[in-house]
């Protein structure tokens, strides 16, 4: 998403015109970010369009040296996130990208001397496994894995400490560890 600045400085200004130009430009890469977190197009584009108003609300206090792309994504992400503390009850966390390959997400296990990766599983399959995921747990993978987050930044957003994002992290990569090992019965094996 390359962005003009002097679209930039228009939509700082309160040019509408602009501003639909801008939301044109910015709306693919950021309902990709969206739907990392909802199911659903709907509640996507409920978040982008929360998203977008903060972004031209805080457009003016933007410093020239700032980049605009990941100051934008920034502002999305946190959204997103707020969105996600107001539902902790019903979480719908989509910890998946389209965009990415699916043996990104899957780890590989030993067997024996070799390395087995886990086979392909549908989304349904998948969306199955992270739910089973707690909660704060959950949201430090997603930040961590698919943000690119590290602990520090992730400590600072959720309000916990680097320690614990680490501990929520590794907790997360455990469990889904074990549920990928049962439903696919992968096993150690100490035969050479």
């Amino acid at each position: 998403m390359k962005i003009d600045p002097a679209l930039i400085q228009k939509c700082s200004k309160g040019d509408r015109r602009a501003q639909h130009d801008l939301y044109k430009a910015c709306f693919s890469p950021l309902m990709g970010i969206c739907m990392r977190y909802k199911n659903n197009q709907e509640d996507g584009i409920a978040i982008l369009n929360d998203a977008f108003l903060k972004i031209l609300h805080n457009l003016p206090e933007l410093k020239p040296h700032v980049p605009f792309e990941p100051w934008a994504k920034r502002i999305t992400i946190n959204c997103c996130i707020n969105e996600y503390r107001k539902n902790k009850r019903n979480p719908e966390f989509l910890l998946f990208d389209p965009n990415v390959p699916m043996d990104y997400y899957l780890p590989l296990y030993q067997h024996g001397d070799n390395e087995v990766a886990v086979p392909r599983i549908s989304m349904e399959s998948l969306r199955a496994l992270l739910d089973k995921l707690p909660n704060s747990s959950q949201e430090v993978f997603q930040l961590y894995v698919l943000e690119g987050y590290n602990h520090m930044e992730i400590g600072s957003i959720l309000g916990i400490s680097e320690g614990t994002s680490k501990w929520h992290l590794n907790n997360a990569r455990k469990i889904l560890k074990a549920l990928l090992k049962e439903k696919y019965n992968i096993v150690r094996s100490n035969a050479s």
